[in-house]
């Protein structure tokens, strides 16, 4: 049996499981519930836990984006009211959350964030009748449901032509989380580097939750790299950064995209954070389409906006769009709507989705460095590889 056959014969037989343990608490019918005149839409992602930062700024978007939308008279006469769904970034937990979410009767779901979450429940949302807008970027979550996010595919050529041509390294020293999305891109992004002759001379897994990563960092610059690439989830991102910054290694520091994060500044400190560049997508403040989001933003909640906000609002806007055309919330018209955006004027841009595969055709991801005030600003030099993004 091959690996992916076993896969779609487990999930299958999660699926049965969960079925029975939904209708028990109620299942989910497959109409829209909470009171007669609103829409029930799960906004998924740690919202406690390491990962708190991005899940809570997820929540943030995602009921400003309902906010706007009921302002402007909901969808179809209805009102949307976000459920939040808390997974902790913890796949154990992952099918037993998408139950109990499915259980409220919820019609969709944007999230989850993480991909090891993702690959465990997405399956179950689909097979429910729930649409998930997700913001996992693994290519094991192809297909189940949509996303207008990079995904791994897409990123990880991107930084490994940065690091060739940008960067310029010649060794290059790969650290990275043993987690779904952030192993697969850095296996992705060596075999990228391997085609164009640059020699990965360390790729070793961490140990995730720890404090201090001064051992793994010491192993990798003992390597003689010149270049330290991190393929790692905040908080881990943050202290590998501190540990290369105290070690006073000399050579270039990449971080990779899933590190973009509110909390990785306060963590790591600004002079490690400075001293490494991201790839990642344009802070809210960068994007021209987001500047009232911004300042609703901040207003609302006293604080700066995350990466990943801005997606998730997006993600809302694009859902909301695709019932208002399809006329209604059936599960299939909302679908097929959805298959069919084209050239979406989205806070993070112009959103095209693959029919095919549900993911986001044109994806915006760009180098950036921590500016002295503490700010992501995309690198200058970006502008003369930002054709790769193409």
């Amino acid at each position: 049996m091959t690996s992916r056959l076993r896969r779609t014969v487990t999930r299958a037989i999660a699926v049965v499981a969960l079925t029975a343990t939904a209708a028990a608490c109620g299942g989910s019918s497959g109409k829209p519930s909470g009171s007669e005149g609103t829409i029930l839409i799960g906004l998924e992602g740690p919202i406690t836990g390491d990962q708190s930062s991005n899940g809570v700024d997820m929540l943030r978007a995602a009921r400003l984006a309902a906010s706007d939308i009921n302002s402007a008279g909901g969808v179809l006469g209805k009102k949307l009211e976000i459920v939040p769904i808390d997974d902790k970034a913890d796949p154990s937990i992952a099918k037993q959350v998408a139950a109990t979410a499915i259980a409220k009767h919820i019609v969709a779901v944007v999230g989850p964030y993480n991909s090891g979450v993702g690959i465990e429940n997405l399956p179950v949302y689909l097979e429910h009748g729930v649409i998930p807008i997700h913001l996992t970027s693994n290519s094991a979550t192809d297909g189940e449901g949509f996303t207008v996010q990079p995904k791994d595919f897409q990123v990880a050529p991107i930084e490994a032509h940065a690091i060739s041509g940008l960067f310029h390294a010649h060794r290059v020293a790969i650290v990275y989380d043993p987690q779904a999305y952030t192993a697969g891109i850095a296996k992705q992004v060596r075999a990228a580097l391997r085609s164009m002759n640059v020699e990965v001379v360390s790729y070793k897994p961490i140990v995730a939750g720890r404090k201090n990563y001064s051992g793994p960092v010491h192993t990798a610059e003992a390597a003689h790299p010149d270049l330290v690439y991190s393929s790692t989830y905040y908080p881990e991102g943050a202290r590998i950064a501190d540990a290369i910054h105290a070690s006073h290694y000399s050579g270039k520091c990449v971080m990779g995209l899933a590190n973009q994060d509110p909390g990785f500044l306060p963590l790591s400190g600004l002079d490690a954070a400075r001293a490494c560049t991201f790839s990642g997508v344009p802070s809210p403040e960068q994007f021209p389409a987001a500047s009232r989001y911004v300042s609703e933003y901040r207003a609302a909640y006293h604080a700066a906006p995350g990466t990943w906000g801005t997606f998730t609002y997006d993600s809302v806007t694009v859902l909301a769009h695709a019932a208002k055309v399809a006329g209604s919330w059936n599960n299939a018209a909302v679908t097929q709507q959805l298959k069919a955006i084209r050239n979406y004027s989205g806070l993070t841009g112009s959103i095209t989705i693959d029919p095919a595969t549900g993911n986001r055709a044109n994806v915006p991801v760009v180098f950036l460095r921590v500016t002295a005030a503490g700010a992501y600003q995309i690198d200058p030099r970006w502008a003369s590889f930002a054709h790769f993004t193409g």
